[in-house]
């Protein structure tokens, strides 16, 4: 199971358009899919990214890490898992990363059609020599032969699973599919037989058109039918389908050069809200980040609630804080047991203690805000090891910009008002740091800015984690890979050449634009 690799991975070349279908020589590879595809990825060059990741330290840590370990017991990785199985048996062929490799050509894509049923297409340059010597075209023999497009293709469908596997090899170009409609359908397109490709579907012209030049990767989707998807639901990592109803389609292209990964993001809004034209605010707070910040975030313009909201459940909470509001019902647990003797002693007939500690703290600060017009927010945090070496202490402020500050209510809290500035913290010394650049030049503004610096805070964060899970798990015992100190602390140590992550957001009204930016070490 280590060598899982179910869908291979494939990755673009480049966005000509489907203008092109009228033009001498082959097709981009755009043009040449078939329309309703829910995901679009192109790669220039495939075959050297699997080379690069197959070379690479992080491949060979991620395998041998707790959070793969952890992946591997996972729901995800035993449904692509059985998949797989049903592919090899089809296919006759196994999925995995020599079959990878024999297929990966220059100029590649792969398009999904079906999460649930894992019905994609993927198209490949490859050179006849390579292609002639795969285990795939050496195994047609027990494929049945059919013809479309004036090309002749190969199926196979498994009896017990009904999963198909179908390939085609013409000119340069190998197609592999699950669905034998796909693989038709592609060299139909290749013959220019008038049918629709996904390059004349709307999202994605328009989402191709918003994102200009396509980069070394490029990732196109339809984010109105992804959302339509239980599975994409279920399984989207950031639990934000919600919040993404807003938008119809997106893009992103990503680049290396020069020790840096530059990813550029577009998301489409179904409705154009107004643009966002002046972003100072928080160029004028992100030049008020410290140094040796670990991680920092600035928001143009937050509601008064939420920079409440933060105050109150980082720095005041007598519990885990005020918690937002939310529409879902919670989850029932059994908390039944025996009693003891001791529950005699209990009254039944007064009612429990209200601690509301929280509920008062969150109006003090909401009504000191309420009367405020603010501009910007900025979250500060970093870890900080004690002087004897064992624990590690999280320092955090808020930098709230607006028009005038008062004194800020009596709640223990380091504070300091610089001009329009407020800030607040549970550390006089990151209160300090960050007052003393208050008169720092404005850097470049945003909608929305966030840093995160792995190498500053990697080794802090695998020794507190360490503090956190060890009176769970005593090292050398027998156990599942513990979340913190195991699963993640591995994944951060898979990624320790990562030096810092960076995002900034533009709002143009009828799109998002984003920028991450990853520096590596060499």
């Amino acid at each position: 199971m280590r060598r899982l690799l179910y869908l291979p991975v494939a990755l673009l070349a480049y966005w000509a358009g489907f203008w092109a279908l009228g033009q001498t020589g082959p097709a981009p590879m755009p043009a040449i899919f078939p329309a309703g595809a829910l995901l679009y990825l192109e790669a220039k060059n495939f075959s050297g990214l699997v080379t690069d990741w197959n070379a690479s330290a992080e491949k060979a840590a991620w395998l041998a890490s707790s959070n793969y370990d952890a992946f591997e017991k996972s729901r995800l990785f035993l449904k692509l898992g059985e998949a797989q199985k049903e592919f090899a048996v089809a296919a006759g062929v196994p999925p995995d990363y020599a079959m990878l490799g024999a297929v990966a050509g220059g100029g590649s894509a792969i398009a999904m059609y079906n999460i649930g049923d894992l019905h994609f297409l993927y198209a490949t340059h490859l050179a006849s020599a390579r292609a002639m010597d795969t285990a795939l075209w050496k195994a047609r023999g027990s494929f049945q032969t059919r013809r479309a497009g004036g090309v002749d293709y190969y199926v196979k469908i498994d009896a017990q699973s009904h999963r198909v596997a179908a390939f085609a090899y013409s000119g340069d170009l190998l197609l592999l599919a699950t669905k034998e409609d796909l693989i038709a359908g592609a060299l139909e397109l290749a013959a220019r037989v008038a049918r629709p490709p996904v390059a004349s579907e709307k999202w994605f012209q328009d989402a191709t058109a918003a994102a200009g030049a396509p980069g070394e990767l490029r990732l196109v989707y339809n984010l109105e039918r992804l959302l339509e998807t239980p599975h994409f639901r279920s399984y989207w990592v950031q639990r934000n389908a919600t919040r993404l109803s807003e938008f119809s389609a997106g893009a992103a292209d990503l680049d290396r050069v020069r020790g840096e990964f530059r990813e550029r993001r577009v998301l489409l809004r179904t409705n154009a809200a107004a643009a966002v034209t002046d972003e100072s605010p928080t160029g004028q707070l992100m030049a008020m980040v410290p140094d040796d910040a670990g991680f920092y975030r600035a928001t143009l313009r937050p509601s008064v609630e939420n920079v409440a909201r933060w105050i109150s459940g980082r720095f005041l909470s007598a519990s885990a804080g005020v918690a937002p509001q939310s529409k879902e019902a919670p989850a029932v647990e059994n908390t039944a047991q025996a009693g003891t003797e001791s529950d005699l002693e209990t009254r039944i007939d007064l009612a429990p203690l209200n601690d509301d500690r929280d509920a008062r703290d969150y109006r003090r600060v909401l009504a000191f805000f309420a009367a405020k017009k603010i501009d910007g927010m900025l979250e500060v945090s970093r870890s900080v090891v004690d002087p004897d070496q064992v624990f590690v202490g999280l320092q955090s402020a808020l930098v709230v910009l607006s028009d005038s500050w008062s004194a800020f209510p009596d709640l223990d809290l380091a504070t300091a008002v610089r001009g329009r500035v407020l800030i607040v913290g549970n550390s006089q010394e990151l209160v300090d740091a960050i007052a003393r650049r208050a008169g720092a030049s404005p850097a470049a503004g945003a909608v929305y800015a966030a840093g995160w610096r792995h190498a500053r805070e990697l080794s802090n964060f695998e020794k507190l984690t360490r503090l956190i899970d060890f009176p769970q798990a005593p090292p050398g015992d027998a156990h599942e890979p513990m979340f913190f100190s195991e699963n993640m602390a591995s994944l951060g140590g898979v990624l320790r050449r990562v030096l810092s992550a960076e995002v900034t957001m533009h709002d143009a009204g009828s799109m998002l634009r984003e920028t991450v930016l990853y520096r590596v070490a060499p």
